[in-house]
């Protein structure tokens, strides 16, 4: 095996690493264990190589073990009681099976190379087979290291979106990449093909991996705050030492910190986790990037207009200001999870002894300054249609048009066609088409998980048109841009911009934010 090639096969295996750490190995060791395997299995040097690791009861012994478990670690996305144990393990040693592969196919490779005179070949362990060696672990230790934060960072997306079985089919996929890269690697390593891919997937990670290593960082907070929620760990939120010494340098020890993430911010970009700081001056959003603190500084002046949006899952805070230019900026912030008292009563208690005043959202008062009124383009329109004809039209079409297909076609989101989101409507003819096409080409084995597609993805739809119409209902605007957007139940101003004391909210008469199409109508 050539020095490209065994470039090519770390990159592979060590990204199938990645995804599942024991496959990999397993495969590698099953291979390795017999005398003597075809030649499109493996290259007969290479295999010669690795059978040269060690004895072949150990090498099937490593085997068994690992694809064991292997396929344990595929179950552990399909069942909890496995996921309990065995996804810490798994997640501990993922990035390390990536060098581990890496490491193996530098040492073969090197085994594995051709036979040459002394002299040349002295010189070639010199300046060739162990410079080559280090690059294989690098390169594939990358490779595992792109592939762990994707598999987590993709874990992050698919949280986010309220549809049934879509992290079991994420599962499906990742092993099947997890098999497909580890054969491609060992067996098709000095195919072009699988360079190109291999090269691909590399330069892809160079652009996508710092995104995917903060949502993975992201998912890990979420994953700790929740359990520390499950423990009703009531401690007192505690700036790390860099937000400390910035804390301290500002004169701003007793603020209020709320840990928090975002996806899109001014300063600190996208896809960041740290603090929403709150304090007598006004407001940070604090986290670090290449161990430097980013911080977003609001002057307490400038703002306009803080609310806090609460669903079944998510607490999200809307903070509008003006920059320096008077132009309109508005960022959410998602809350870690946490306790009512540690994140909507504290936030309460802060906005309060500003002196700000609690409003009725969908007031002018709390309606002025947001970015819909303040920044016309063509994405913000003043209302999102009738949601009951929508509703209906969605629900009368999937059921006739699947009906009278036999569930072989079902329209999605066909109510999309009496909404400003004609693009959406298209995106579902798209997805029913794509359901259809599967249907068919399976033989009609397909048709069960078609039909349940069908009928979950109408009903995410009917939930992003009602989100949409509450939306256009308390803020009087809707971006098309954004699915499934979040409303705010709490708004607070400052007392110069209350317009009218009949502005001002009044305990019992809370707006409908969320919840179904039907709760919706009736608000």
């Amino acid at each position: 095996m050539g020095p490209t090639a065994s470039i090519v096969a770390a990159i592979a295996c060590s990204a199938a690493a990645g995804k599942n750490p024991w496959i990999p190995l397993g495969l590698l060791f099953l291979i390795a264990a017999p005398a003597d395997v075809p030649g499109f299995v493996m290259e007969p040097e290479l295999h010669e190589a690795l059978h040269g690791i060690g004895e072949p009861g150990l090498l099937y012994t490593l085997a068994t073990i690992f694809l064991a478990l292997a396929t344990l670690e595929s179950l552990a996305d399909k069942l909890p009681f496995v996921q309990s144990w065995l996804v810490p393990i798994s997640t501990a040693w993922r990035p390390f099976a990536g060098i581990a592969v890496a490491s193996i196919l530098a040492y073969a490779g090197i085994e594995a190379a051709p036979a040459a005179p002394a002299p040349t070949m002295e010189a070639a362990d010199s300046l060739g087979a162990i410079p080559t060696a280090v690059v294989v672990v690098s390169v594939g230790s990358f490779a595992g290291w792109l592939a762990t934060v994707a598999k987590t960072g993709f874990r992050l997306v698919l949280s986010m979106i309220p549809m049934p079985g879509l992290r079991l089919a994420h599962s499906f996929m990742d092993d099947f990449f997890a098999l497909g890269a580890t054969v491609a690697g060992l067996a098709f390593a000095d195919s072009t093909m699988v360079a190109f891919v291999a090269i691909v997937y590399v330069l892809l990670g160079l652009f996508t991996g710092p995104i995917l290593a903060r949502l993975a960082w992201i998912y890990m907070r979420i994953v700790w705050a929740t359990l520390r929620k499950a423990a009703n760990d009531r401690n007192e939120t505690k700036p790390p030492r860099w937000l400390a010494r910035q804390l301290e340098n500002a004169n701003l020890q007793d603020a209020t910190l709320l840990p928090a993430y975002t996806y899109r911010a001014p300063v600190v970009g996208r896809c960041r986790s740290g603090f929403f700081v709150l304090h007598d001056e006004g407001a940070w959003f604090a986290c670090r990037a290449f161990f430097r603190p980013k911080i977003l500084r609001i002057a307490d002046a400038s703002i306009v207009r803080l609310g806090l949006a609460e669903t079944t899952t998510s607490r999200v805070v809307s903070l509008t200001w003006k920059d320096a230019n008077d132009t309109t900026v508005e960022t959410e912030l998602t809350l870690f999870p946490a306790s009512v008292e540690d994140t909507r009563d504290r936030l309460a208690a802060y906005v309060e002894s500003r002196g700000w005043i609690r409003v009725d959202p969908a007031s002018k008062s709390a309606r002025q300054g947001m970015i819909g009124y303040s920044v016309k383009n063509r994405f913000y329109v003043a209302s999102a249609g009738s949601l009951r004809a929508q509703a209906l039209t969605t629900i009368v079409a999937g059921a006739v048009v699947g009906v009278l297909s036999g569930g072989s076609f079902i329209p999605i989101g066909a109510g999309y066609a009496l909404s400003p989101f004609g693009a959406r409507f298209a995106a579902g003819l798209g997805l029913s088409l794509y359901l259809t096409f599967c249907v068919f080409i399976t033989l009609g084995i397909g048709w069960p998980a078609a039909v349940l597609y069908g009928v979950v993805l109408n009903l995410l739809a009917l939930r992003d048109l009602a989100r949409q119409s509450l939306k256009a209902r308390v803020d009087g605007y809707v971006d098309t841009r954004v699915f499934l957007p979040t409303v705010c139940g709490h708004v607070w101003i400052t007392e110069d911009r209350l317009e009218s004391d009949d502005h001002r909210f009044v305990e019992g008469n809370e707006v409908v934010t969320h919840g179904s199409w039907r709760v919706a109508l009736q608000a």
